[in-house]
């Protein structure tokens, strides 16, 4: 089966059981929601809520028992793939410039250490003989061979949040042009000047604007005194064929905002609970060795309608938790017998990690 396909027979499969109730745990892939309020759906104007799924990595320490699949990138995003990214050429650019740094940076410390007792002859040489791009390629290849470098994987687990719908859904789409200028000079050698003039008189006007632009290049004699004469004397401005490009697309980012008022001690549970697994996987992990962090987990966010994906709204691909804001207590704090709060406002904010294109659109996006 497709891992779409598959993907899609899951989502279905718990997120509509045949009760209707979100809260069910006894599906056939045992995902665990935990949910606020406690009749999330089942109230009659609770039917709109938030889907928070999670994705680990398949470096983490965290229970394999709980993957249920493994979760690609879209292929219509602009963003490279594990796949690409793990490609062989460009890991073994990767290995083999950060084999060279490193040689580099013992070559130093070695000839520092050096230099302090004295000894700068013989250690300059055999330090010059070991380091470079022998070194690159040595170090290079004891990386590649490192299982924690190797290529990563991410998995969606059991574990999932439901919330309610705390606002209006927004989304913000944003794109990146600058101000070019091509320049006179450009704009004068094209052909778009003569296409659009004939004759004598647009040989000259190019043949005038090219005399114009080379006494503005740098080393021409006298050029900024040639270049202002010029404009002034003839109350004429060198068009400098401005351009607006195209250069990048923003990740576009999510807030959400969450009142918390647990009306007994489950409800005040399940929101310990909520906020424990969102600091707990929006947080990277150690190597055994300390030496590097494991990438966080990354958030699915899904909105749904009375157990359906609500397609009216805006689709998410993967996200990570970029900051969350936590408050125990409104504009006076108070708590239940047991210290429990009886209020806690919770603020997250999502980045999401793919480059949305057109054809991401044309998919909800």
């Amino acid at each position: 089966m497709a891992n779409q396909d598959y993907v899609e027979k899951y989502r279905k499969e718990y997120t509509n059981p045949t009760d209707k109730t979100i809260n069910r745990t006894d599906n056939r892939y045992g995902v665990k929601i935990k949910q606020y309020p406690s009749d999330l759906q089942t109230g009659s104007d609770l039917k709109h809520y938030v889907l928070f799924n999670i994705n680990v990595r398949g470096k983490s320490s965290i229970d394999k028992s709980k993957r249920l699949f493994e979760v690609k990138r879209d292929p219509n995003s602009a963003s490279l793939s594990k796949d690409q990214l793990a490609s062989p050429g460009i890991r073994g650019v990767t290995y083999v410039a950060a084999g060279a740094a490193a040689g580099a940076a013992v070559s130093s410390l070695v000839k520092g250490a050096a230099k302090a007792f004295g000894k700068t002859g013989v250690v300059t040489n055999i330090v010059g003989n070991t380091t470079g791009a022998a070194a690159g390629v040595a170090v290079g290849a004891t990386m590649s061979a490192v299982d924690l470098l190797k290529k990563d994987t991410t998995y969606r687990i059991s574990d999932a949040i439901a919330l309610y719908v705390d606002g209006p859904p927004t989304v913000k789409y944003s794109m990146n042009y600058a101000n070019k200028e091509l320049g006179s000079l450009l704009g004068a050698l094209s052909g778009s000047v003569l296409d659009s003039q004939t004759g004598l008189k647009a040989s000259a006007e190019v043949g005038a604007a090219l005399g114009a632009s080379l006494a503005k290049l740098p080393g021409a004699f006298g050029a900024a005194d040639v270049a202002s004469a010029l404009s002034a004397s003839s109350a004429t401005a060198l068009n400098p064929f401005k351009e607006v490009v195209f250069e990048s697309v923003d990740f576009r980012s999510f807030a959400f905002k969450y009142k918390f008022f647990p009306k007994n001690k489950k409800e005040s549970e399940d929101v310990y609970n909520i906020i424990a697994l969102f600091k707990e996987h929006m947080h990277p992990e150690m190597s055994d060795g300390k030496m590097f962090f494991i990438y966080p987990s990354e958030f699915q966010i899904t909105y749904y309608y009375g157990g359906d994906e609500n397609s009216y709204f805006h689709r998410f691909r993967p996200c990570a938790l970029e900051s969350m804001d936590v408050s125990y207590g409104g504009e006076q704090f108070s708590s239940f017998r047991d210290g429990a709060p009886t209020e806690i406002n919770v603020s997250l904010t999502f980045r999401e990690l793919e480059v949305i294109t057109k054809n991401m659109v044309r998919e909800g996006y």
